[in-house]
């Protein structure tokens, strides 16, 4: 709205206003002048004071211009400010050659990556992200960014058919890497994620590269068929070795594309990295967040911009000064003691209440900027402020879990543990709490690699909260590996007592054990992997798995 129509419909109002209160008081100086004519009407008439009616008036107009004058003096004005933040660049170097669409891993390879990195991607806000796609060539895909957002379409927009040349250079796509460095020459903690099968990797020079290297291998050693689909038509099939495309899978001339460990592994070795096969379970991706919260981070800086409006306030607060006197008049005016009453009673509570709010509002200001921190991936800002929050807000248990779950981030485990402990024993924890409390006790042990501690505290979250659909998740995790081991002499008829050292009776007793299903089986008896573990394009994999 610009000044001439602000001053325009200020006008108005004043008039208007001006208009009512000069009706008001014709009103009561006619009423007046009737009592005094009327005797009879001193009683059914009721009047005011004409000075103080119209200073009331007065009062009222002056609040209304001094409102219409802070419209008018609002400035806006374009602000900048710089935030000093940490952070590590992580550089995806992906293979998008024809052989990552081979299905040994469900729906394909290349699919998987992307389940996996988008479910990543929460765990890696703070940090800058890129990525270079390859094939017979490379390119830079995705510039370093720390646009979250921006990332995940990239990699949701991924394909085989992005890179012409067909082939598999990974030489190529390494040199990339090392321009991408020297164009940047701050930084300071590159890690590079080279995602790919190893097929068509031998004889290839690589060149020498700074930094973290980790390695994620996608496919089986079985292999298994190429699919291809042409994205505009839908029509497809199996490549051959002719380059043509057949219906089946298992026609003879289709080509079954192998992961070539030995490759992966050496390279690795090659730049003292780590490899992981990321195809059907998340602990490489476990292990690169791990890896990115203990490197050393880039100090940098980061302009944002914001509109800074400032003018209005010093007018504002005039006009509700206005305003209250205005309304401390009328309520004065009033006869009728039980109006008065009321009202005092209703503006003695809101005063209380404003400054019970002013008591608290330090530690509720410590929290919220703990929390801010804590989205920032400022860990030690919000372990600081949350800390401060309990000097005005000292019998909370919500804010001693706070304190542990920054501590978690920070990689200070035991320290984190304690602060659950002490949640989970405070007497005001309620259910909600300690689930979430065993639940992040149950993370930690996962982390120490103590799976069975990890287990039972995944159960006692489920205790105090049967839909915590998360812990769930993790206890399927933990016990898929137990699961899926096999079973020992079966089918060789054997007859001799199983366990020498004890008695047949002492035997079957172990066997009936066995056979009662245990905390575990029971919990996830309605969870199975098909109803849990679904692709949203069909399928069984585990898409939504928690981790």
């Amino acid at each position: 709205m610009d000044a001439n129509r602000i001053i325009i419909l200020g006008i108005i109002t004043l008039v208007v206003g001006l208009i009512v209160s000069l009706f008001k008081l014709w009103i009561n100086h006619s009423s007046q002048k009737l009592k005094k004519d009327h005797p009879s009407l001193v009683n059914r008439l009721q009047t005011t004071n004409t000075k103080i009616l119209f200073l009331r008036s007065v009062i009222f107009l002056l609040a209304v211009l001094f409102a219409i004058e802070s419209l008018y003096k609002v400035k806006s004005v374009d602000a900048e400010s710089t935030k000093d933040f940490e952070s590590a660049d992580i550089l995806f170097v992906v293979d998008v050659s024809l052989s990552m669409n081979a299905v040994d891993v469900k729906p394909n390879r290349l699919k998987r990556f992307q389940d996996v990195i988008l479910r990543l991607l929460p765990d890696l806000k703070g940090n800058r992200v890129g990525m270079i796609v390859f094939a017979g060539q490379s390119f830079a895909y995705c510039p370093l960014t720390s646009d979250i957002t921006a990332v995940s379409d990239y990699i949701k927009s991924l394909g085989v058919e992005m890179v012409g040349a067909k082939g598999t250079n990974l030489g190529k796509a390494l040199e990339k890497v090392e321009s991408v460095r020297k164009k940047s020459k701050h930084l300071q903690s590159m890690l590079t994620v080279i995602v790919t099968d190893g097929e068509d990797h031998e004889k290839q020079s690589l060149p020498n590269l700074e930094g973290d290297v980790v390695v994620w291998g996608i496919g089986t050693e079985e292999g298994g068929p190429i699919e291809f689909r042409d994205p505009s038509t839908g029509k497809g099939g199996f490549v051959t070795y002719d380059s043509n495309l057949v219906d089946s899978p298992y026609s003879e001339n289709v080509i079954n594309s192998k992961l070539n460990l030995d490759i992966l592994t050496s390279l690795a070795d090659r730049y003292e990295g780590e490899y992981h096969n990321i195809s059907f379970y998340e602990d490489g991706a476990l292990n690169l967040v791990d890896k990115i919260q203990s490197m050393k981070k880039t100090k940098t800086e980061r302009l944002e911009r914001f509109k800074n409006e400032d003018g209005a306030h010093p007018y504002l607060l005039i006009s509700f000064f206005l305003l209250l006197v205005e309304r401390v008049i009328s309520i004065h005016l009033q006869k009728n003691i039980f109006f008065k009453l009321s009202i005092f009673l209703v503006l003695l509570l809101t005063f209380q209440n404003q400054i019970y709010a002013w008591e608290l509002d330090p530690g509720g200001n410590a929290i919220e900027r703990g929390k801010q921190a804590y989205e920032n991936q400022n860990y030690n800002e919000s372990q600081k402020e949350f800390t401060k929050a309990k000097e005005y807000i000292e019998d909370d248990p919500r804010l001693i879990y706070n304190e542990s779950t920054t501590a978690y981030q920070m990689g200070k485990f035991m320290e984190s543990k304690e602060l659950l402990d002490k949640t989970l024993q405070h007497p005001k924890s309620d259910s909600d709490l300690k689930s979430k409390a065993h639940f992040a006790k149950g993370n930690i042990y996962s982390k120490l690699g103590q799976k069975k501690e990890a287990l039972k505290s995944y159960l006692q979250s489920l205790k105090e909260n049967p839909d915590n659909i998360a812990a769930k998740k993790n206890i399927e995790h933990l016990t898929k590996k137990q699961n899926t081991s096999p079973k020992n002499n079966q089918g060789q008829g054997q007859t001799q007592n199983p366990n020498p050292s004890k008695t047949p009776k002492e035997n079957q007793k172990s066997e009936n054990e066995s056979q009662n299903p245990s905390d575990v089986d029971r919990i996830m008896e309605p969870f199975s992997n098909d109803s849990i573990l679904k692709n949203k394009r069909g399928g069984s994999f585990d898409n939504e798995k928690f981790w």
